[in-house]
């Protein structure tokens, strides 16, 4: 077999075996119309088929960029634990740990409190208590990456003697809860809509505070 019969060959078996990079825009228009679909619908509702209609693309061009709906929708999630896991990692060093601590608790309340993921949670409930599987993939994909990266903030905070920790991944539950309270549940339910800018720079100064106050070390 000749070399290059030979790099066909491998082309068509390997793990890039579709032969041309995928369409970047078309991707994006698949994630953002799937996004509002998740949004406004059940999990168990929203189809490939629908979206590839609202994305003005054909059903083949979504597999080709996601095998199935959970893939999809693991995508979605995972994208947006990044733009999470990436506001902790920006403020790792600049300013006071108040400054810091707030400076990440603006960035996830503006994923959580001021996107459509409120809305996009609640549509999944009943479909994760009945595959546990599924559940975990989420989980792992989007809550757990974030909260294990800002446990590790804390962890860190507590080697250098700023904080008096005893267990950082609940000290990490503390704070998201203090960040957050009951507005996720108001906004998934309708009773609030999403937070604007100040409201959520509110939120994550008066929820650092409450968490200093309680885990600084005197």
């Amino acid at each position: 077999m000749s070399p290059v019969s030979k790099s066909t060959d491998d082309d068509r078996t390997g793990p890039h075996r579709s032969g041309r990079p995928k369409d970047t825009a078309k991707r994006g228009a698949i994630l953002k119309a799937a996004r509002a679909l998740f949004a406004s619908q059940p999990f168990d509702l929203v189809t490939m088929e629908t979206v590839a209609a609202h994305a003005g693309v054909s059903k083949m061009t979504v597999y080709s960029h996601f095998h199935d709906k959970e893939t999809l929708f693991e995508t979605i999630v995972a994208e947006t634990s990044d733009l999470m896991i990436m506001a902790l990692s920006s403020t790792k060093q600049a300013g006071s740990l108040r400054d810091r601590l707030i400076a990440v608790g603006r960035e996830f309340l503006t994923v959580i409190l001021g996107s459509d993921i409120c809305t996009m949670a609640h549509t999944l409930p009943g479909t994760l208590r009945a595959n546990r599987a599924l559940a975990d993939r989420f989980y792992v994909a989007g809550p757990g990456r974030v909260r294990a990266a800002l446990a590790g903030m804390i962890a860190a905070a507590a080697d250098r003697g700023d904080l008096s920790v005893d267990d950082a991944d609940r000290a990490a539950d503390d704070l998201v809860s203090l960040w957050e309270g009951s507005m996720p549940t108001r906004i998934a339910f309708g009773l609030a809509g999403l937070s604007t800018p100040g409201e959520i720079l509110s939120r994550a100064e008066r929820g650092t505070d409450v968490f200093l106050r309680a885990y600084r070390k005197e």
